[in-house]
Order: C-alpha cells, then sequence, then structure tokens
C-alpha cells in the first residue's frame, strides 16, 4: 500500500480499529440475516405476487 500502510503503521492502536469495523460488519450482516430469515412466508408471497401484479398492470397499459 505504499504510503497510506506505512503512515497507518506508525499510528498506535491503529488495529482497535480494523477489529471494531469488521465487528460492525459482522454484526450488522448477521442482523440483515436473521431478519430475511424470519420473513413470515406469508408476507413473501404478498411480495412474490405483487411483482406479477405490477407486470400485468403495465402490459395492460402498453396494450
Amino acid at each position: 500500500m505504499g504510503f497510506v500502510g506505512d503512515v497507518l503503521n506508525g499510528v498506535e492502536g491503529i488495529q482497535y480499529f480494523y477489529i471494531v469495523g469488521l465487528l460492525i460488519f459482522m454484526i450488522l450482516f448477521i442482523v440483515v440475516v436473521y431478519r430475511t430469515v424470519k420473513i413470515p412466508r406469508q408476507d413473501l408471497m404478498k411480495f412474490k405476487t405483487s411483482i406479477l401484479e405490477n407486470d400485468k398492470l403495465q402490459s395492460n397499459e402498453i396494450n
């Protein structure tokens, strides 16, 4: 990394920022996966059919 790596190596305690950033990413990833898995099947079916209904409406408007 050249210049950036040299500058960051000279900063005391910089490794904590890497650890905190990784922890924040992992926590957000776990939350997103958990919320996605916990969506009720009925809501997923509504989402699925609403996409198809929207396509039907657009095709009727074009014709």
